[in-house]
């Protein structure tokens, strides 16, 4: 039970995080410190009246047992910091989370990278983040980012279709589903990876949890990839808790004309990586060669074409490798007739090599 107190303790607004370990080693143990009176709390002079008196009174003594019974019933473990497997660079942070909520299982993480970006991505973000996603997991490189839409859905994608394991944290309670139309990757990622948070069962998704829950990404990994990122985001601020902690951040550049790569060409100015390859990173954590042959197999500038396909199909192909464009502009840029590029731009999405993004423009898959 002495884990469900703690689960307790860090739900009941008052005491906060930053002194609970004290309060705890104080007093014992966790169940001790949730179950302290007054008088007992204000002792350890660790906190002020006021904050006492409102963890008290927002104290509810039958809390520990209701997470027990909700871990049970849900299949959900909960990991404190004094647990042996608890992640050693996640308690080098500041303010290290006291608790973890872990549905699936957390993998050892001595080769890992977030992916973090706009939930407005462009096609090629979502591409760059899906691929680099697929590479880095294919390595061998846990994948973690925050399970939000855009590009942090595209990575964790990415990851599961290259076989690899990746992690989400959330923003909100476990069993809160956000994005709702995330449910079934949730699920899929439970299967090799975790889906984690540090936040109580039921708390919903508030913007200020969001900042919380960047900093345990950064926590978690080696370094950060911004694919897309607009000066002002939650993607930045991954990145400057990153640099925080002497961590590596990488950036992938985008148009000039993006807002969104307004926040990556800002952090590569000021001394973030630039990388167009997945083999940029892999240098950099020193991977293993057997993971360098995987993504030479798996390469985001591999030839996805079919060799049978025709020259045309093959030209079109290759204008569409960095952004998404329209038919007309394709009819330009190819010099051939609307009615031969209608023909292959039909077969190609026939064959799941091609989307179709807002305006009609075609992008590659």
């Amino acid at each position: 039970m002495e884990r469900y107190y703690w689960g307790a303790l860090s739900a009941v607004p008052g005491l906060g995080d930053s002194r609970l370990e004290e309060l705890v080693a104080r007093l014992g143990n966790a169940r001790s410190a949730y179950l302290a009176g007054r008088r007992e709390l204000l002792a350890t002079g660790l906190y002020k009246a006021a904050a006492v008196d409102k963890f008290l009174k927002l104290r509810d003594l039958e809390l520990p047992e209701r997470l027990r019974d909700f871990c049970e019933r849900e299949n959900v473990r909960l990991m404190t910091i004094e647990d042996a497997d608890y992640p050693t660079a996640l308690k080098h942070i500041a303010l290290p989370p006291k608790v973890l909520y872990i549905k699936g299982n957390l993998p050892g993480l001595t080769q890992s990278i977030g992916i973090v970006g706009s939930r407005r991505a462009s096609a090629y973000g979502l591409k760059a983040a899906g691929d680099f996603g697929a590479d880095l997991a294919a390595a061998g490189v846990v994948i973690v980012s925050g399970g939000a839409k855009g590009i942090d859905s595209a990575a964790h994608k990415g990851a599961l279709q290259a076989g690899g394991i990746t992690v989400a944290v959330l923003g909100c309670g476990i069993d809160v589903v956000y994005p709702r139309e995330n449910a079934a990757l949730f699920a899929e990622i439970c299967n090799s990876g975790a889906v984690i948070t540090e936040f109580a069962p039921g708390t919903e998704p508030l913007s200020a949890n969001f900042p919380s829950r960047n900093r345990i990404i950064n926590g978690l990994t080696q370094g950060i990839l911004v694919v897309e990122a607009a000066k002002k985001s939650g993607a930045m601020i991954t990145a400057e808790f990153a640099s925080d902690e002497g961590h590596e951040v990488y950036c992938i550049p985008g148009s000039i004309y993006l807002p969104n790569s307004i926040g990556c060409h800002s952090l590569i100015k000021t001394g973030a990586q630039l990388v167009d390859r997945p083999e940029d990173i892999l240098q950099d954590m020193e991977a293993s060669r057997s993971g360098s042959n995987k993504i030479e197999h798996l390469s985001l500038f591999a030839d996805n074409v079919a060799e049978e396909a025709s020259p045309l199909a093959r030209q079109l192909m290759d204008i569409m490798t960095q952004e998404p464009v329209t038919l007309e502009e394709l009819v330009e840029l190819s010099g051939h007739s609307l009615a031969e590029i209608s023909g292959e731009l039909l077969d190609l999405q026939m064959q799941g090599k091609l989307g179709l993004a807002d305006g009609r423009r075609y992008y590659r898959i």
